[in-house]
């Protein structure tokens, strides 16, 4: 028995991580690692997790655990171990790790009010009864009638069992009152017909169900082109896993791609079934994790934080749509859910498949270097190929982006009742509004970027710290003429076709529709029953989803992800293009793509015009490799903030110049460390930003210089200099 252990506090401690304490004698058989325990912290009691035992004692007096909380570790230990190696990648600290997996305040299970049968009167009572108090006896009967002799309220009352005959009943000493757990509805999915599958999905399949047999650790990557049935190959590998005794975790990019795919494998699998993601209330959350805890699901379906989901015996994980950038956390704990779903799945000896049209360069790179196997589903299994795509050239154009051909198009395709799906990736009506005496513009007061006009909301927002306000009556730098709108947002396309197709039944879904509660799946749910004729969206709309009714998909400005200052830049607009390209001919009747362009000849347009998925990667890593960006080598961004400009700008050189003085002991080059320089938005929420990007090929010796880097938190913070350290960043801004 241990009488040292180390706690992660929760919440965690700025820049404190683990705390030693005493266990009392009488606790000591009871602690494990991965219990929740209830400790003294400072002059607070707060909630804290094992992290470990300590063998060493540190200088000074131990305060005791007050009590433990679990009868079992609350993070079993193959969780612990992948928290633990969470924070080792990503130069975090544990207790932060632990602090994304365990909430500080667990709900108590939900709980129901339920009436239970308490004896069973003979025949004779029961005849008494009846001449006696007939409407007490049917109530009886209803009881008597239900599985075992308890029902819920919710179906008691369904039953014709009201709370005058429930008293009636608890009265007569036949029945009680009491509470239960909150009993899961039954799975209201049904079977699905399921389609043959093609040689190249039997192909693909046979190669999982061959590792996850032989219950050894595998990688795969299952590069399917849009349409080609990628879902059906990973559904079928779960019957596999389930087969074998182990369990499964599905994981999708954003909650709105979860509905869909929950359908599925709700149809497939029932109440095997649980979901896990940020969208749910704390108490349904948490009695999904406890279900899975206890072995109660076996297939867990979620997006990014599932990737923590405590299933017991752990043998295939499943990254859908592995290129999309939502899997990379951009604040807080930085991690990147593929790629702890890869080392989770090497921890516990599973299989792990990442499934995508268009691989990121890293999972491809890795691919043809062996780290994973790749698998291909060339071809689409229904009669029609992939859907043309024709490009716009929207150079020497009048201004508009609904262009003579795409109105043609849009006419032709509700003439023949089918859907169309129209792509803008900008939200709000306008992108900003400008006096057009004076020029200038509405701007946020907290982030060094334009507001953007909301004309529904009569609201100026700012996409970046959420900050609102009603447009000005007059110029307020002039006192001119009130401002107007440049630029174009996916609520001003809405507007638009409403005015052009009056009698078409036209949607939008982005983030500012799908606020409102229930809006999303409403809005879905009418696109995939052929409802909505046609649907303005932004990449909410451009991946995973299967409406066999659009024929018609319309891309109105592709350059907008090209005129972003990032090396990913061309690898999104081609992954962007191709998925949403994607969503067009998945039924019986062909499609067609038209996208809209000032730049065709740009090598990520031009690919996508082809669905030339292995050209346009080809060429996309020999100018990285050039360029020495990933996936030839790896980056660590610091990012340095705080309310004060001038300090942030001193910080950053000064830490800057301190790296570059380590980087030849580490054997590094002259360019890993680059900058400082503000990042493109300098300022957001009221905080100055400046970034240092360190760069290099040796993994090892960059880290080391990171975790250098990372050590100068606790001096930075006492200048009010935050630091954070993004490893593997995905995004720049």
């Amino acid at each position: 028995m241990h009488g040292l252990v180390q706690i992660a506090p929760l919440p965690p401690v700025p820049l404190h991580d683990l705390f030693t304490y005493r266990v009392p004698e009488p606790l000591r058989a009871r602690i494990r690692p991965g219990m929740r325990v209830r400790m003294p912290l400072g002059r607070q009691t707060r909630t804290g997790v094992v992290a470990g035992f300590a063998d060493v004692a540190p200088p000074g007096e131990l305060r005791p655990i007050l009590d433990v909380l679990d009868a079992d570790p609350f993070v079993p230990p193959d969780l612990l171990e992948l928290c633990r190696w969470t924070a080792g990648y990503y130069l975090a600290s544990l207790a932060e790790v632990l602090a994304a997996v365990v909430p500080v305040a667990l709900p108590a299970p939900g709980r129901e009010r339920v009436v239970r049968l308490l004896r069973r009167l003979t025949p004779e009572e029961e005849a008494a009864l009846a001449r006696r108090a007939p409407a007490r006896a049917r109530a009886y009967r209803v009881l008597c009638a239900a599985p075992g002799g308890e029902l819920g309220g919710r179906a008691a009352r369904a039953a014709g069992l009201g709370p005058p005959a429930v008293r009636a009943l608890v009265a007569a000493g036949l029945a009680e009152a009491g509470l239960r757990p909150r009993l899961r509805p039954p799975s209201a999915g049904t079977a699905e017909p399921r389609p043959p599958l093609t040689p190249a999905q039997r192909t693909a399949l046979d190669a999982i169900a061959a590792a996850i047999a032989s219950g050894d650790a595998a990688s795969f990557l299952l590069h399917g082109v849009t349409g080609s049935g990628k879902t059906e190959v990973f559904l079928a590998a779960a019957e596999h896993t389930l087969a074998a005794g182990r369990d499964v975790l599905l994981l999708v990019p954003e909650i709105a791609l979860t509905h869909q795919l929950v359908d599925r494998v709700r149809a497939r699998f029932g109440d095997a079934l649980a979901v896990l993601h940020s969208g749910l209330g704390p108490r349904e959350r948490w009695d999904e994790w406890r279900r899975v805890r206890h072995g109660g699901a076996r297939v867990v379906v979620g997006a990014r934080s599932a990737v923590f989901a405590p299933l017991p015996r752990l043998g295939l994980v499943v990254v859908d749509e592995e290129h999309d950038s939502a899997y990379k956390q951009e604040d807080g704990l930085r991690y990147n859910a593929r790629d702890v779903g890869i080392v989770r799945a090497r921890l516990a000896r599973a299989v792990v498949v990442l499934a995508s049209a268009t691989p990121s360069a890293e999972s491809y790179h890795a691919a043809r270097d062996g780290r994973h196997v790749l698998l291909e589903l060339p071809d689409r299994p229904t009669a029609h190929p992939l859907p043309p795509i024709k490009l716009v050239r929207l150079r020497g154009r009048p201004p508009g982006l609904l262009t003579d051909e795409l109105r043609a198009a849009l006419a032709a395709n509700l003439a023949r009742g089918e859907q169309t799906l129209v792509f803008l990736n900008r939200r709000g009506f306008a992108a900003y509004l400008q006096c057009p005496a004076c020029g200038a513009a509405a701007t946020c007061p907290h982030c060094s970027v334009t507001l953007t006009w909301h004309r529904a909301a009569r609201a100026l927002v700012c996409h970046h710290c959420h900050h609102r306000r009603r447009p000005p009556p007059a110029c307020p730098a002039c006192g001119g003429p009130p401002l107007a709108a440049f630029g174009v947002g996916t609520e001003q396309i809405e507007a638009a076709l409403r005015a052009v197709h009056p009698l078409a039944a036209v949607e939008r879904l982005d983030r500012d529709a799908a606020q409102r509660p229930g809006a999303q799946r409403r809005i879905l749910g009418s696109w995939r029953s052929g409802d909505t004729d046609i649907l303005v969206g932004t990449q909410m709309v451009s991946k995973g989803h299967d409406v066999p009714g659009v024929t018609l998909v319309a891309v109105l400005l592709a350059d907008l992800s090209l005129n972003v200052p990032d090396f990913r830049a061309a690898e999104r607009t081609f992954q962007l293009l191709v998925q949403v390209a994607g969503r067009a001919g998945r039924g019986d009747a062909p499609g067609r793509v038209i996208v809209q362009t000032f730049r065709p000849e740009h090598p990520s347009v031009a690919a996508a015009a082809t669905h030339d998925y292995a050209g346009f990667m080809a060429r996309e890593l020999e100018r990285r490799r050039a360029l020495g960006y990933p996936p030839f080598a790896r980056l660590v961004n610091l990012r340095l903030e705080g309310r004060d400009g001038a300090s942030v700008e001193r910080a950053a050189r000064e830490l800057a110049a301190r790296l570059r003085r380590q980087a030849p002991s580490l054997r590094l080059a002259d360019d890993a460390v680059l900058g400082p320089a503000p990042p493109p938005v300098e300022r957001v929420r009221g905080r100055y930003r400046w970034q240092i990007l360190l760069r290099a090929p040796e993994v090892r010796a960059l880290r080391a210089l990171a975790r250098l880097a990372a050590a100068s938190g606790p001096a930075l913070s006492r200048s009010r200099v935050r630091l954070a350290v993004d490893v593997d960043p995905y995004s720049m801004l």
